[in-house]
């Protein structure tokens, strides 16, 4: 069976008024899809009908699940990072087009949030479309799993927000193609310090804001953060909300819950968009977004997005790893130490409800030897 390969060519979205509302049709999150050709079928620029309901140009149209990836381990003794870096190595050399998990019903993006610099990855999503369950997973990986990286320069061990300096956002989607053995279709970036503006243009976001929330965004932001139930947080707040992190105990892990609150608000604030709002979503976005799906397939996308009614479809948040199959370290810096092939395990059932990882029952993980060597890791500050 022939593969069709990513495009590697960037679509910025600014030449035409179709690449502008693809910008904002990937900018965010996958559903603006469908209000941007909700909006330009209403304004006669195409129509619901023929040709425009097939396929994405480049989109794998394969069914089985990939050929079976075989875990092997064989380090007896971890005593630090330096010794897991083989391990980490391994399982990502341990990848092939043929091993990644892909679908022809299921639809890969990767939802990257930068930080000022426009190099680290705050945020990493990885949105999923799976058009036989009618569901949208959104699945948060954290940023300071500990991986290999595969340069041009060489090897590199380092948390996962650092792919992006190392060779941007494909070097990123190489590396989560590799951790976690599935195949990502398109990639999506947003600079994180920019789109309050974005949410400004939509007039704000409603969302659950606890009390002590509200009081670490106004530390966050030197500014006024309103708290309780869907309340309305402008640009500034909102952009604090989903980057506030050490007022909870679990940090990361809570910010992350955040990130994805602010995802199924957006979508849900997306639902109702207005004509009048296009023109300044259109001056915004477009200068904060970049993505490698090309304008044909974001209105093929979009198309088959209102035709299908993937508006309806229910939305699952998660993050991975697992809490049992990651454990924090504090080596040169902190990070977390991640059981790559339980977790690529978890994430290609989450998706597909099938995988092609096998684990032995008797299996003992890279955090089992990790803890049963003295190197239980210390709690985050």
């Amino acid at each position: 069976m022939s593969k069709k390969k990513r495009s590697k060519k960037k679509s910025r979205g600014d030449n035409s008024f179709l690449t502008v509302v693809s910008g904002i049709a990937l900018g965010i999150v996958l559903v603006f899809s469908i209000i941007s050709v909700d909006i330009i079928s209403k304004m006669g620029i195409i129509s619901l009908s023929g040709n425009n309901t097939e396929e994405p140009s480049d989109f794998v149209e394969v069914t089985e699940p990939g050929d079976e990836v075989q875990v092997i381990e064989t380090l007896e003794e971890l005593r630090g990072l330096n010794d897991l870096s083989s391990v980490l190595k391994n399982w990502a050399d341990n990848t092939s087009e043929n091993s990644l998990m892909r679908s022809k019903d299921v639809i890969n993006f990767l939802l990257i949030g930068l930080d000022a610099s426009n190099r680290n990855s705050d945020a990493i999503i990885i949105a999923s479309l799976n058009k036989t369950t009618k569901k949208i997973h959104l699945s948060s990986v954290y940023r300071d799993s500990y991986t290999y990286i595969n340069t041009s320069s060489g090897g590199k061990y380092a948390k996962m927000n650092a792919c992006y300096a190392n060779g941007g956002a494909d070097k990123l989607v190489e590396t989560i193609e590799s951790d976690f053995k599935i195949r990502i279709d398109y990639y999506v970036s947003v600079n994180f310090d920019s789109f309050s503006s974005i949410v400004d243009s939509f007039g704000g976001i409603r969302l659950d804001v606890k009390e002590y929330e509200a009081a670490a965004v106004r530390a966050e932001i030197d500014d006024d953060c309103p708290s309780g139930e869907n309340v309305l947080l402008n640009g500034k707040q909102a952009l604090g909300f989903v980057r506030i992190r050490h007022c909870d105990a679990d940090a990361d892990v809570s910010r992350t819950r955040r990130q994805r609150q602010f995802l199924n608000a957006l979508i849900d604030e997306a639902k109702n968009i207005s004509i009048n709002q296009i023109s300044p979503l259109l001056n915004t976005v477009v200068k904060y977004i970049k993505t490698d799906c090309s304008v044909a397939n974001i209105i093929s996308l979009g198309t088959q997005a209102l035709s299908n009614k993937w508006y309806d479809y229910e939305i699952v948040s998660s993050a991975i790893p697992k809490e049992e199959h990651r454990m924090d370290y504090r080596g040169y810096s902190w990070v977390w130490i991640v059981d790559y092939p339980a977790a690529a395990r978890d994430l290609q059932l989450e998706i597909y409800g099938n995988s092609n990882i096998h684990l032995n029952e008797d299996r003992v993980s890279v955090i089992d030897i990790m803890r049963s060597t003295n190197n239980t890791g210390t709690a985050r500050p």
